[in-house]
């Protein structure tokens, strides 16, 4: 009973994400998640409205985007991608050619109908006057002016103007206002003689035409909001926990609190840091940090970082001890294999389990290492210790491996 009540007081001394961090590295969250072990009970749930609940969630949309925006130099609006043979892709093509079928039905049909296209000529127009600049006062107006939809419509039930005139006018504007990048798409509008496709793709374009002016504002205004990015943020999210309670950075922090009091040697500040490098282990079943919400991304690229290093500099620590001071005087094949593992982690965790990984690892490590140290007559230490090279290499997936010298010196673990 002794025994088991001291490892549990070891175990208690290692943050619960170093622990779990090697059996489960995948950033996405689970849909059933549990509770911290050692975390405090969540409270009874609270009863709040759809219009909370929906207030709630714009909130928490708004901070997110501002803060990639703020945050993220690269940060750019994209057209929604649907995956190839997914339900979404299959919807959207099914309704968006049901749509466009309808509208070249329309327009063959004897007599023609106009009222769909009438219809689609206001929707261009509205896409093409958001892609006026303020000052353009002039250049809206005449927008105004040239697709009045009561004198549209008028003219097609008199058969005074055809769906050709009206989509060259839009090509000709779009020419004048899309960014130098969208010239190629341009151009090929004005190649598209039937009119329902050229229309199809005259909206597809207005549509990169606005994302394109998105992040131009985007950029623009960047600097405006780093300077308001602290306050924006803090008062949004106070209004998103008005109805989403922080159990997820309480229970969090209760393992932190925990610690302190089991191990009494410790200050806050080692706590605090010992949290932060929790994260960096943090396994995926149980909910990330309110607090910390917003960059989970980045710590889970920084935690799979994380993971690579540790693999890397354990096995190099490993076949160390086992080849004895033969690796330190030769420093180019420690860099060799250190490119090498550095190329085959590219697959860890996204195609390759660390199980997987280990194998392919340990078979690269001992042939490159063969082959180099053949090359001075000193192979044999490698050929005699292979398998022992293998099973050492293939054993940093178990748990005991936490206590390795390597996670010690970066996690500052205690033993």
């Amino acid at each position: 009973m002794s025994n088991k009540n001291n490892d549990k007081q070891q175990e208690d001394k290692r943050p619960l994400g170093a622990v779990l961090g090697w059996i489960n590295l995948s950033p996405t969250l689970p849909d059933n998640q549990d509770t911290v072990e050692g975390a405090t009970a969540a409270s009874p749930p609270r009863f709040i409205d759809y219009n909370q609940l929906m207030e709630a969630n714009r909130n928490a949309q708004n901070l997110q985007l501002a803060h990639e925006i703020v945050f993220n130099k690269d940060f750019q609006l994209r057209l929604p991608e649907y995956e190839k043979g997914s339900l979404g892709e299959k919807v959207h093509d099914t309704m968006h050619t049901a749509f466009w079928d309808v509208l070249r039905e329309d327009l063959t049909s004897d007599p023609p109908r106009y009222e769909h296209i009438v219809k689609l000529i206001g929707e261009a127009k509205e896409d093409l006057k958001s892609l006026v600049l303020p000052h353009q006062i002039n250049l809206k107006n005449q927008i105004d002016e040239s697709i009045d939809l009561d004198t549209v419509k008028r003219r097609f039930e008199a058969k005074e103007a055809d769906p050709h005139q009206y989509t060259k006018y839009f090509i000709d504007t779009m020419a004048n206002l899309c960014a130098q990048c969208r010239d190629e798409n341009i151009a090929k509008l004005r190649t598209i003689d039937d009119p329902t496709e050229c229309f199809r793709n005259i909206m597809e374009v207005l549509s990169l035409m606005k994302i394109d002016m998105a992040n131009f504002n985007i950029r623009q205004y960047r600097p405006l909001l780093q300077q308001q990015a602290i306050d924006y943020e803090k008062s949004t999210f106070d209004k998103f926990m008005e109805n989403q309670r922080g159990m997820d950075t309480i229970g969090w922090y209760q393992i932190q609190t925990d610690r302190i009091t089991s191990n009494s040697y410790q200050t806050p500040l080692t706590i605090l840091n010992e949290a932060y490098c929790e994260l960096l282990l943090w396994d995926p079943k149980y909910s990330f940090p309110e607090t910390l919400e917003l960059d989970e991304i980045r710590y889970n690229q920084v935690h799979i970082a994380t993971m690579r290093l540790l693999i890397l500099s354990t096995i190099m620590t490993v076949l160390s001890h086992l080849t004895g001071s033969i690796l330190r005087d030769y420093e180019s094949i420690k860099n060799l294999l250190k490119s090498q593992m550095i190329i085959l982690l590219d697959d860890f965790p996204e195609k390759k389990k660390l199980k997987d990984i280990l194998i392919s690892l340990s078979e690269q490590v001992i042939k490159t290492t063969r082959d180099e140290l053949d090359k001075y007559d000193k192979a044999k230490i490698i050929i005699d210790n292979e398998e022992n090279i293998k099973d050492a290499i293939t054993a940093i997936g178990q748990h005991h491996v936490i206590e390795h010298a390597v996670f010690k010196l970066l996690f500052f673990f205690r033993s």
